[in-house]
């Protein structure tokens, strides 16, 4: 079968085939500082995008003080990463994933950048049509999770995609308590953002 080389066709193809992008995908092989780079890279960008989205609409009050702040939001942009990439790796091991940390992390990082894209789209069709950028938002969110199980399942080896599923629903429980914690530390109920929510 012939190897998708260009990014803009491993795009479609890891909406269209998961399975057949993740395989590309690790074909990489990238070392540990290619991967690090690209992190923040990407963070970097995701920082830009939400900088930009804020300005157009605003987010309440109380948020606006992460939101607003490019080097807080860059910070809790590469640190939710890093978090999400272990809270799955080690809540699938403990569910029989036999992956390696590093394929799962290059696979969430892959989706990390297509989400990156994704979010610039929106941002345009904010501008041209916000109403069909409603729309955009909810396919952007259904293909994300679509692609977030199927790397799960094949990052970490496991039987199914229902394991997958299992892996997502209880590292998300897992992160929510301990952001709440580190946000808690950092002092976030100061700036007026309630925590029990």
């Amino acid at each position: 079968m012939t190897r998708t080389t260009t990014l803009p066709e491993l795009f479609i193809l890891t909406l269209r085939d998961p399975r057949e992008a993740a395989d590309i995908i690790l074909g990489w092989d990238l070392s540990k500082e290619a991967m690090w780079t690209a992190i923040a890279l990407v963070s970097v960008i995701i920082t830009i995008l939400s900088t930009v989205s804020n300005i157009i609409l605003p987010v309440p009050a109380p948020l606006n003080a992460i939101v607003g702040n490019p080097f807080i939001y860059f910070i809790l942009a590469a640190g939710g990463f890093i978090a999400t990439v272990h809270a799955i790796y080690w809540t699938g091991r403990m569910l029989g994933g036999r992956g390696r940390i590093e394929d799962l992390m290059v696979l969430l990082l892959w989706l990390q950048a297509m989400r990156a894209v994704a979010q610039g789209a929106v941002l345009v069709m904010l501008l041209l049509a916000p109403i069909l950028a409603s729309f955009l938002v909810l396919i952007i969110a259904v293909a994300t999770i679509w692609v977030f199980v199927n790397f799960i399942s094949i990052g970490l080896h496991l039987d199914s995609i229902v394991r997958g599923v299992v892996v997502l629903v209880v590292a998300a429980l897992a992160l929510i308590v301990g952001m709440s914690f580190l946000l808690s530390l950092i002092g976030v109920s100061a700036l007026g953002v309630p925590l029990n929510v």
